[in-house]
C-alpha cells in the first residue's frame, strides 16, 4: 500500500508539473496565433495652412504597406490646453502600428502652429473641422471611419464641433464639458483656474487681445470689468443648447474632484444626447483628481473598446455594457505617489440618477447643526462676516501673495460656520449635484458665500468631498434676497457613524490642497460686508444633497 501510494506521488510530481508545462505552452502558443498583427509605420511631419492663414504644426502616422480596400480607418489626437502634438505622438504611433491611420497637431497659439489661441472655442472647433476634412482626402483612408480622441481642450474641441454639424465615427471626450464659460464663471464666481489658464506666457500660449484682456479685468475686480468678462467669455464657448444635434457616438468621462470644469455639466447632456454614448464619472489624473492608477488603467481600457468598436469594428460589446459608470470616493485616504487619496468604488448602471437617489434637505440652525426639517423660529439668523482690515488689499496682490502669509492674513480675515449631522447609522452614497437654496441679505455691494461638503470620521479625520460657490455681485443692500444655486457634482461614500459636515466660509481653501495648494476654489470677495443668512421657519437656508440610503441618529 505504501508502495502505491509512492507510486501515486511520483506520478503527480512527474505528470503535473508536465501537463502545466503543456498548458502554458498551449496558452502561449495561443496568444501568439491570435496576437493582433503589427505594421511599421509612415511618420510625415507637415504643415496644413487654414483657410485665414494660421499653419497647424501635424504629424501623421499611418501603416507602411497597402490598405485594405476601404482604406485604414483614422484617428484625430487634439490635446489638452497649454500642450502641443507631442502630448499624444506615443499614443497615436501605438494605434498605428496596430493598422490605423493617426494624426496629431498642435492647435492654434500652442507648440509650433501659428494663429492665436481663443481659449477653446467656435475657433479652434472650425480647426478641427479643417483638419478632418484633410483627412477625408487621403485615398488611403476609410471615410466612413474617422474619429477623434482626446481630453480638456482636446476632448471639448470635437464634441463641440459635432455639435456644430460635423459627422465624425465616434468621440472620445474626457474632461470636456458644454458649458465651458459657465463653468468657469459659474455662480458669478471666478475660478483661480480660469486665472491661471488666462496666465500662460506666450512660451505656452498665444493668446488674441481679447483672451488676453480677459485676465487684468479679473485682477481689476470692479463692476464694469466683471461686465465684461460676463459678455465676452461666453462667446462662442457654451454649446449646450446644441448637444441634442450631434449625431457623433460619443464615450463621456469626467472627474468628480475637477478644479477646472464641473461634472454637472455633462450630466446635463444626458436628457439631450440622441447619439450613442456611454459616461463615466469617477477619477483619473486631470484637473487635480486623484490619480488613482486602477481607475485611470480602467477609463484607458473603456476608451480603448469605444475606439475598437466604431472604428475597428471589433464587437466587444462595449455598447451592451453599463451606459454610466460612477465610481465614488471613500475612506480610507491612503498615500500616493505625490498626495493622499482616496479608495474609489464602483457602481454600474443604465440609469443616471443612480436607483435610490433621494434628495434630502439639510437645514441650517444656529446651534450648528444640520437638520432636516426646519426651524421652528419665526427669526433665526447666521452672521458671515467678510472683514478687511486693510481695504487697500488688492486682488493681484492676494493672488501673488497665493491667499497665505502674515500679510495677507493680516489684512483679510478667514470666516467659517460649521453644522454637523448626527452620525450616520448605516453607509450612504452621494451621487449627483448638490443645489443650495440661500436666504441672505448684506449691507455691502458684493458678497460671497462658499459652502463645503465633508465626511467627518468618528475618530475626526476629516476631508472635503464638493462644494457649492456663489456671490451676488449686484446686492441691493439689506434687503432679503433668496438664491437657488447648484455645486459641484460628486460621488462619495460615507462611512457608518460617520458625520456631514457644512463649512460656510468666505475663503474657498483647505489645508494640504496638493492642487490648489493654499489658493481658493474661487476668488474671494475682497469687501467689507455684514452677511447675515436666514435660518428661520419663513426664511430657510437649506443644501439639498443626493443621497441613496440616508438615515442618521
Amino acid at each position: 500500500m505504501l508502495n502505491n501510494t509512492r507510486r501515486i506521488l511520483n506520478f503527480r510530481n512527474f505528470i503535473l508539473p508536465l501537463l502545466i508545462l503543456i498548458l502554458l505552452s498551449f496558452t502561449f502558443e495561443s496568444c501568439f496565433l491570435f496576437k493582433e498583427r503589427t505594421f511599421d509605420v509612415e511618420k510625415i511631419e507637415f504643415i496644413l495652412t487654414l483657410d485665414d492663414g494660421t499653419k497647424l504644426d501635424c504629424t501623421k502616422l499611418y501603416p507602411n504597406e497597402n490598405p485594405p480596400p476601404n482604406g485604414w480607418p483614422a484617428l484625430i489626437y487634439c490635446h489638452g490646453f497649454g500642450q502641443n502634438k507631442l502630448e499624444d505622438l506615443e499614443d497615436a504611433e501605438k494605434l498605428a502600428k496596430r493598422g490605423c491611420y493617426t494624426l496629431v497637431y498642435s492647435m492654434r497659439g500652442q507648440g509650433l502652429s501659428t494663429g492665436l489661441s481663443n481659449l477653446i472655442s467656435i475657433v479652434e472647433a472650425n480647426d478641427f473641422v479643417q483638419v478632418v476634412e484633410y483627412v477625408q482626402k487621403e485615398p488611403f483612408v476609410n471615410k466612413s471611419r474617422i474619429g477623434a480622441v482626446g481630453g480638456s481642450q482636446g476632448g471639448t474641441i470635437p464634441f463641440m464641433a459635432a455639435c456644430n454639424g460635423l459627422n465624425l465615427r465616434c468621440i472620445v471626450s474626457d474632461i470636456g464639458t458644454p458649458e465651458l464659460s459657465n463653468t468657469w464663471i459659474e455662480n458669478n464666481c471666478v475660478k483661480m483656474t480660469l486665472l491661471w489658464s488666462l496666465s500662460y506666457n506666450s512660451t505656452t500660449v498665444r493668446y488674441n487681445p481679447t483672451v488676453k484682456s480677459m485676465r487684468s479685468w479679473i485682477l481689476e475686480d470692479t463692476p464694469e470689468k466683471w461686465d465684461s468678462l460676463i459678455y465676452y467669455l461666453p462667446q462662442g464657448r457654451d454649446f449646450l443648447d446644441k448637444v441634442s444635434e450631434n449625431k457623433t457616438p460619443i464615450m463621456l468621462s469626467n472627474v468628480w474632484q475637477d478644479k477646472f470644469f464641473n461634472a454637472y455639466g455633462i450630466i446635463k447632456t444626458i436628457e439631450l444626447l440622441d447619439a450613442p454614448y456611454r459616461m463615466y464619472f469617477g477619477t483619473f489624473d486631470a484637473h487635480g483628481a486623484d490619480p488613482f492608477k486602477p481607475q485611470i488603467h480602467y477609463v484607458d481600457s473603456l476608451s480603448a473598446l469605444w475606439i475598437d468598436y466604431w472604428l475597428r469594428d471589433k464587437h466587444n460589446g462595449c455598447l451592451d455594457s453599463s451606459k454610466y459608470i460612477c465610481v465614488s470616493s471613500e475612506f480610507p485616504r491612503t498615500p500616493g505617489e505625490n498626495q493622499w487619496m482616496w479608495n474609489w468604488k464602483a457602481v454600474y448602471s443604465n440609469t443616471f440618477p443612480l436607483e435610490g437617489v433621494e434628495n434630502v434637505k439639510f437645514y441650517f440652525s444656529p446651534d450648528n447643526e444640520l437638520v432636516t426639517t426646519p426651524s421652528d423660529s419665526y427669526d433665526d439668523t447666521i452672521i458671515l462676516p467678510n472683514i478687511l482690515t486693510d481695504t487697500t488689499l488688492t486682488m493681484i496682490e492676494s493672488v501673488n501673495r497665493e491667499f497665505t502669509g502674515d500679510v495677507f492674513n493680516s489684512k483679510f480675515i478667514k470666516n467659517e460656520l460649521i453644522f454637523e449631522t448626527p452620525p450616520l447609522t448605516k453607509l450612504c452614497r452621494l451621487a449627483g449635484t448638490p443645489f443650495v437654496n440661500l436666504v441672505y441679505e448684506s449691507d455691502a455691494e458684493i458678497a460671497q458665500f462658499n459652502f463645503q461638503i465633508w465626511e467627518i470620521k468618528p475618530d475626526g479625520d476629516a476631508y472635503i468631498v464638493t462644494r457649492a460657490n456663489f456671490t451676488d455681485r449686484m446686492i441691493e443692500p439689506n434687503v432679503i434676497t433668496e438664491r437657488l444655486f447648484n455645486g459641484l457634482a460628486s460621488s462619495h461614500v460615507f462611512s457608518k457613524n460617520s458625520k456631514i459636515r457644512i463649512v460656510i466660509t468666505n475663503l474657498d481653501n483647505i489645508k494640504d490642497d496638493p492642487f490648489l495648494r493654499t489658493n481658493p476654489y474661487v476668488l474671494p470677495s475682497l469687501e467689507n460686508a455684514r452677511n447675515i443668512i436666514y435660518t428661520s421657519q419663513i426664511n430657510p437656508t437649506y443644501i439639498d444633497l443626493p443621497l441613496i440610503d440616508y438615515a442618521s441618529e
